[in-house]
């Protein structure tokens, strides 16, 4: 049960950030299917390993300065999805 409490979470979290980043189609599912893997904490430490355009990638850091500013490190901030390696 907790597995699917964490894939809802997950779910719901990609979801919410592509489309504050507005990412569409083929860069959509890969930041989904990232999250879906590996969690939005890792996601957001993590992204430059994504193939995707150097737009995207813009996107994302200020999405983390916006996170930071608001929130601190992302280091220590509990997304409620249990990410792991992080």
């Amino acid at each position: 049960m907790n597995q699917n409490r964490t894939e809802r979470i997950r779910e719901n979290n990609a979801e919410t950030i592509t489309w504050i980043l507005g990412t569409k189609g083929e860069a959509k599912e890969k930041i989904k299917s990232y999250i879906m893997e590996h969690g939005i904490k890792a996601f957001l430490l993590h992204h430059n390993q994504l193939e995707l355009a150097t737009e995207e990638h813009e996107k994302i850091g200020v999405f983390k300065r916006v996170i930071k500013t608001f929130d601190g490190d992302i280091e220590t901030i509990n997304f409620g999805d249990m990410d792991e390696g992080c």
